[in-house]
C-alpha cells in the first residue's frame, strides 16, 4: 500500500474519469472514458479497469463484447435506456429497460448493447481486467463486417448486396459510439 504522507499518494490512488479526455468522442452521440492500469497503476495490481460512457439521446453504445475473459459490471448513473446482451447461438439474454441507480452485468464473450432514452444516459462500468480488450460488431478494422467477406454476410443475415453495402456504409468506422439516426 502506498505511503500516505506521500504527495504522489493521490496519483497512484485516484483518477478523475469527469475530466479525463474521452478515447472515443462523437458528435451527437457520447463519449467514452477509461481508466486502465496505463493510467492508474494500482489497477494493474488488482486486474480491475473502468469506464464511463456518456450516451446522448438515441444514441447507441456498441454492440461489442469482452474479447478476453474479463465480465463487466455497469451502474446507471444518470438518465435510462435499454440494453440487449445476446447469449450463446444468438439468444438473447437480456432486453430490459434500465434506469439511473440499477445495475446490469455483462458474462464475458456475450456481446451487448446500450440505447439510451430521449434524455440520455450515464452509465459507469467496471472491468475484471486491468486492460479493456473489446471486440466490435459495428465498424472498424476489428469489425465482423471487414473480416467476413460479402458473401458470407448476406447469406447469414439474408441480405441482399445493396443492403449490406448500404448497412457498412452507416457504420461510422471504429466508433462503438452512434448517433441517434435519422433514417
Amino acid at each position: 500500500m502506498p505511503d500516505p504522507c506521500n504527495n504522489d499518494v493521490k496519483h497512484k490512488l485516484a483518477f478523475n474519469l469527469d475530466s479525463a479526455k474521452p478515447c472515443v468522442e462523437v458528435k451527437n452521440g457520447g463519449t467514452l472514458s477509461v481508466v486502465t492500469c496505463r493510467n492508474l497503476l494500482l489497477l494493474g495490481d488488482v486486474g480491475l479497469s473502468a469506464n464511463r460512457v456518456v450516451l446522448e439521446g438515441g444514441a447507441l453504445f456498441g454492440p461489442i463484447f469482452t474479447a478476453d475473459s474479463s465480465v463487466q459490471l455497469s451502474y446507471v448513473t444518470k438518465g435510462s435506456g435499454r440494453v440487449q446482451i445476446v447469449g450463446p447461438f444468438g439468444k438473447v439474454v437480456l432486453d430490459t429497460k434500465v434506469e439511473e441507480g440499477e445495475l446490469f452485468f455483462v458474462p464475458k464473450f456475450f456481446p451487448f448493447v446500450v440505447e439510451a432514452d430521449e434524455g440520455g444516459m450515464d452509465f459507469f462500468s467496471v472491468i475484471t481486467s486491468s486492460k479493456q480488450v473489446y471486440g466490435e460488431l459495428s465498424g472498424g478494422k476489428k469489425s465482423i463486417w471487414e473480416a467476413a467477406s460479402p458473401s458470407v454476410l448476406e447469406a447469414s443475415l439474408n441480405m441482399t448486396s445493396d443492403l449490406s453495402e448500404f448497412f457498412k456504409s452507416k457504420i461510422a468506422k471504429g466508433a462503438v459510439i452512434a448517433p441517434p439516426s435519422t433514417i
